[in-house]
């Protein structure tokens, strides 16, 4: 390839009319060989480089949409994350909500099988004290009975007769 220094320095052997026809047609040759060569590059060049824009307005162009698309999920992710946010708080608050009832009522039923507990011992000592009195009753009647059992005057009257009657537990110890 001619470079621009072999241009710079190039002389042309003078003859009788001007320069040697041959060696200028011969270096005009060259010159458009290469000229052609450098036009094509440069057309190539050109092509590339028009190509090359092109490419760049559409990277721009899908830069833009990238930046917004991505604006887009930002916000998206950021709204995701405060709903999410919201029912993990609606949720815990219904579980608080839900274990207080619950403790409430288990508290109630605890409450409710205490009075229960309260009142069947306050019923057992009312009847232990029936039963004592019962029991004292009868010891006094048995005290005031005579040591010796008494005569016999009929075998099968008097012993019915001499039965002392039993007080009545059920109907007492129900009260």
């Amino acid at each position: 390839m001619l470079r621009p220094i072999d241009l710079h320095n190039l002389e042309f052997k003078q003859v009788f009319r001007g320069y040697d026809k041959e060696q200028v047609d011969e270096f005009v040759s060259k010159v458009v060989i290469e000229y052609e060569e450098l036009y094509k590059q440069k057309q190539l060049l050109e092509e590339e480089l028009e190509e090359l824009k092109n490419q760049a307005s559409r990277y721009n162009g899908v830069e833009g949409t990238l930046q917004e698309t991505l604006e887009y999920v930002r916000q998206s992710s950021r709204e995701l994350k405060e709903a999410a946010e919201q029912t993990a708080a609606r949720i815990i608050d219904d579980a608080k909500r839900e274990a207080a009832r619950i403790l409430d009522s288990a508290r109630r039923e605890v409450a409710d099988e205490i009075q229960q507990a309260r009142e069947a011992l306050a019923f057992r000592a009312r009847v232990r004290r029936q039963l004592e009195m019962q029991l004292l009753q009868i010891l006094d009647q048995v005290r005031l009975m005579p040591e010796e059992p008494p005569e016999e005057t009929s075998s099968v009257s008097g012993s019915s007769e001499a039965a002392p009657e039993d007080p009545p537990l059920e109907d007492e110890a129900a009260q």
